[in-house]
């Protein structure tokens, strides 16, 4: 018995034509403008979650390849591929290339009511170092913060360190 994934790889690297198995391939029909876009697009982009994106969309551009096809070119699972592509088709380009979230937590420190209470605390000179900013929120807000963390805060918005001249 021939293991199923060896077969897959063994067709497709030598470009077997699996049509008579079945086998539809994907075809994502972009309209001239589209094209023109996407190739703009993957000259520039500099981001691999997006370049990747583009990457697929592009050889499913061509119609020559099934979804398992492009999900092993890819590197992924079919169904990855396949909510790319229906992404696409719901918002286009800019659907695919949509966050609808961040990556990454939001910071506890990035909320309004200890972002004005940091502002108003630098503002009076509460506070002679970071370190005591520090001790500060986890009292206050029972939110634990290095030192380097509460520099980062302090330059995103544009204040002077305690302490400094």
């Amino acid at each position: 018995m021939v293991d199923s994934s060896c077969y897959f790889l063994w067709v497709f690297q030598k470009n077997v034509n699996l049509d008579w198995m079945g086998r539809r391939r994907t075809r994502l029909n972009l309209t001239s403008r589209q094209r023109a876009q996407l190739n703009h697009l993957l000259r520039r982009q500099t981001e691999p979650r997006e370049r990747e994106r583009l990457e697929v969309c592009r050889w499913a551009s061509g119609g020559e390849h099934t979804l398992e096809e492009l999900a092993v070119l890819a590197h992924r699972r079919r169904s990855t591929i396949q909510n790319w592509l229906g992404k696409f088709h719901a918002g286009g380009l800019v659907g695919l290339l949509e966050r609808k979230h961040p990556p990454g937590l939001t910071s506890f420190v990035a909320t309004p009511e200890i972002q004005v209470a940091l502002a108003s605390g630098i503002e009076s000179g509460c506070w002679k170092s970071a370190a005591e900013i520090a001790r500060w929120l986890k009292r206050e807000y029972q939110v634990e913060l290095a030192r380097k963390s509460v520099y980062y805060w302090l330059k995103k918005n544009g204040w002077r360190a305690p302490g400094a001249r």
